[in-house]
C-alpha cells in the first residue's frame, strides 16, 4: 500500500546548534575499476572515515560526489551512509571527452575543507566515439613507451585472506572466498574485472588514503538522519513575505513513499528542510502555504554540490597499443546494453523513512465503484468517512473521522491536509471540480498529524492513476523541479545473466557492502565472459578497529 512520509521540521534557528563545530570526516571511494568508457557506469562503495579514530564515522548520512576535470564538473551523485557506509552507481555521460577525471566525495562536515580534492580518486575515461578530449588533458604516447607493467604495485593491508583459482574456462562459474583471520568485524567491497593492459591513472589506495595527511578542518553534522535542503524566496514581494511569521514553506516529492517536508521561513528569507534519505530522481514542489496568490513569491532551492575546483589532474596516456583493448571495451559496452544493467544489478537494502502506518490507512480504489465526473461527487457518493464543509471564511475543507474521537456528537474533526501525489493542495475548491476519472485511489490516514507549525485533523491523498500531477494546476508561486536523491544502494553480481550468447562484461562481478564477521568466510560465485584472458580481484575495506584492508589477486580464463 501506498504510503506517506510527513516529517515534522519546525526550524526555529536550531540548525546552528544541531550542526555543530568539531566535527571531521573524510570519504573514501572505492569503484570497480580506475578506466572506463564513457557511458559506462561507475560502481561505488563509500567509507566515511572519522580521521582522529581512523574508524567508520556515523556523524552524517549523505556523501556528495563530483567527477570533475580541470575544465569543470562532469557528472555528481549523492550516496546514502549507514554507519559511514554506503554504495550507489554514477553514469558517465555519452558526451564525456577523453582524459583523466578527479572523483571528490565529502559530506556536510568536510565540506569546509580547503584541500578537499587532496583525498580524490584519478580515473581514465575514453571516448571511443568521439574525437573530443580534455583540453591539455591527453598526452600521445608511443607504443614503446607505452608500459602497462611499468604502472606501481598497490599496497596491501589487513588480514583478510583472498582465495581464487588460478585457471578456470570461459562462459563458466568460478569461487572466490574471503576469509576474515583478523579479530575485528570488517566491511568490504570486491570487484573482478579484465586486466586489458590499459594503464590506471594512479595507484592510490583505501590504504593510501588513511596514512595520508591532511589539513584540520572543522565540519557539520546537518546531514545526521538525512540530507538537510537549504532554499530561499525569491520575486517582487519576498520582502513582505519574509515578515510574515504564519506563512510555511513546504518542500514534497511526489510519487514512491510521498515526502512531505516543511520548515519555517527565516528572517533573511532563507528556509532549511530535514528530510529522510531520497532516492532516484524526483520531482520536488516547493510551495509556501499560506501565501496569498496576489503576491508574486516563489521558493527557490539551493544545489548542495560544492563544485569543487581540481587542479593537476595527470594527463591520459594514449597510445596506439591500446586500440585492441578499447575495441574489446566497445564490445563489453554494447553487450551490457543488449542484456541491460538492471537484469545485471541486485538492489540492496536502503534506509527507510518515516512513514505513517500502513494498517491504519484507508484505501478507496475507484474503479471498483461507479465513477462520477468530478471529486466532490466521488466524496459524497463513495467515501462515507469524509465530507465537504465550509470555514468561517466560506472556503470549502475537507473533513474525516478520527479514530477514538468523539467531539459535540459527531464524528467529524477539523481540517485535515488534503494531498495530490503526495503534494499538499491550497485551494480545495480547485481540486473539487478536479476530473476524477484521473484518479486510482484515495488514502485517509483518520490521526491527527503535524506539518511545520500547523496541525491538521488527519490526512487524504488523491493518487492519480499515472502519478503525473501535471495535470492538476497549481497555483503560479508553486514552483515544479528536478531533483537529484541518494543514488540508490546496488551490486553489479550478474546473478541474472542469460545463458548462452556472446559476453564480453568487463566487470564481471562488483559487491560494494560485504559484511564479514572476524573469523568468518563468504564465498562469491562469479559468472565469467565468452572471451580469455588475465582478471583481477580486488579488495577493498576497513576493519572494526579502524584497519585499513586491501588485497588483490588475478586468474586466467582460457
Amino acid at each position: 500500500m501506498k504510503k506517506i512520509a510527513i516529517i515534522v521540521t519546525i526550524l526555529l534557528g536550531l540548525f546552528c546548534q544541531d550542526a555543530y563545530s568539531g566535527v571531521t570526516e573524510r570519504v573514501w571511494v572505492s569503484t570497480d575499476k580506475d578506466v572506463y568508457l564513457a557511458g559506462d557506469m561507475v560502481w561505488c562503495s563509500v567509507f566515511s572515515i572519522n580521521p582522529s579514530s581512523g574508524r567508520l564515522s556515523s556523524e552524517n548520512s549523505v556523501a556528495y560526489l563530483e567527477l570533475s576535470s580541470d575544465s569543470g564538473q562532469l557528472v555528481s551523485a549523492k550516496i546514502a551512509l549507514v554507519g559511514g557506509r554506503g554504495s550507489g552507481a554514477v553514469q558517465i555521460p555519452l558526451s564525456a571527452p577523453t582524459g583523466n577525471y578527479a572523483l571528490v566525495a565529502y559530506t556536510a562536515a568536510s565540506r569546509g575543507r580547503g584541500d578537499l580534492s587532496a583525498d580524490a580518486r584519478i580515473l581514465s575515461v575514453f571516448n571511443t566515439s568521439s574525437g573530443a578530449r580534455i583540453k591539455g588533458g591527453v598526452e600521445i604516447v608511443d607504443p614503446s613507451n607505452y608500459s602497462y607493467s611499468g604502472v606501481a604495485q598497490s599496497k596491501s593491508s589487513g588480514s583478510v585472506e583472498l582465495f581464487v583459482q588460478p585457471s578456470t574456462g570461459t562462459s563458466s562459474t568460478t569461487k572466490i572466498s574471503l576469509d576474515n583471520r583478523m579479530a575485528s568485524d570488517a566491511t568490504l567491497s570486491i570487484s573482478v574485472f579484465h586486466e586489458d593492459g590499459i594503464f590506471s591513472p594512479s595507484g592510490k589506495t583505501f590504504v593510501d588514503f588513511v596514512g595520508s595527511r591532511y589539513a584540520p578542518f572543522e565540519g557539520s553534522s546537518e546531514d545526521k538522519d538525512g540530507e538537510t535542503l537549504h532554499g530561499r524566496l525569491f520575486g517582487a514581494d519576498a520582502s513582505s513575505v519574509m515578515a510574515d511569521m504564519d506563512l510555511l514553506a513546504v518542500a514534497a516529492f511526489p510519487g514512491y513513499a510521498e515526502d512531505v517536508y516543511a520548515g519555517k521561513i527565516a528572517a533573511d528569507g532563507t528556509v532549511s528542510f530535514r528530510t529522510g534519505n531520497l532516492y532516484g530522481k524526483r520531482d520536488m514542489v516547493c510551495e509556501i502555504i499560506g501565501l496569498d496568490d496576489s503576491k508574486e513569491c516563489r521558493l527557490v532551492m539551493d544545489t548542495p554540490f560544492l563544485g569543487v575546483k581540481v587542479h593537476g589532474i595527470p594527463s591520459l596516456k594514449l597510445s596506439e597499443s591500446t586500440r585492441v583493448a578499447l575495441e574489446m571495451r566497445m564490445k563489453s559496452f554494447g553487450s551490457s546494453l543488449n542484456v541491460g544493467v538492471d537484469t545485471l544489478s541486485e538492489f540492496l537494502p536502503k534506509r527507510g523513512g518515516v512513514f505513517l502506518a500502513d494498517e491504519l490507512c484507508k484505501r478507496y480504489h475507484l474503479d471498483d465503484f461507479h465513477r462520477f465526473p468530478t471529486i466532490r461527487e466521488t466524496l459524497v457518493e463513495i467515501t462515507p468517512d469524509l465530507r465537504i464543509r465550509k470555514d468561517l471564511k466560506g472556503k470549502p475543507q475537507i473533513q474525516t473521522v478520527l479514530e477514538g474521537v468523539v467531539r459535540d456528537n459527531t464524528e467529524f474533526s477539523g481540517n485535515m491536509l488534503v494531498m495530490i501525489d503526495g503534494v499538499p493542495v491550497k485551494d480545495i475548491e480547485k481540486l473539487l471540480e478536479f476530473d476524477s476519472m484521473l484518479i486510482g485511489d484515495i488514502y485517509i490516514y483518520p490521526y491527527n498529524y503535524s506539518l511545520g507549525n500547523a496541525i491538521f485533523n488527519g490526512v487524504v491523498d488523491f493518487v492519480t492513476k499515472q502519478g503525473d500531477i501535471s495535470s492538476f494546476k497549481f497555483d503560479r508561486n508553486v514552483v515544479i523541479v528536478d531533483w537529484q536523491g541518494e543514488a540508490y544502494p546496488v551490486a553489479y553480481t550478474c546473478k541474472n545473466l542469460p545463458e548462452g550468447g556472446n559476453d564480453y562484461r568487463h566487470t564481471l562481478y562488483w559487491h560494494p557492502q560485504i559484511e564479514l564477521k572476524s573469523g568468518g568466510t563468504t564465498e562469491i560465485q562469479v559468472r565469467t565472459p565468452s572471451y580469455s584472458g588475465r582478471f583481477k580481484v580486488v579488495v577493498e575495506g576497513i576493519a572494526s578497529d579502524g584497519t585499513p584492508l586491501r588485497t588483490e589477486t588475478s586468474f586466467e580464463l582460457r
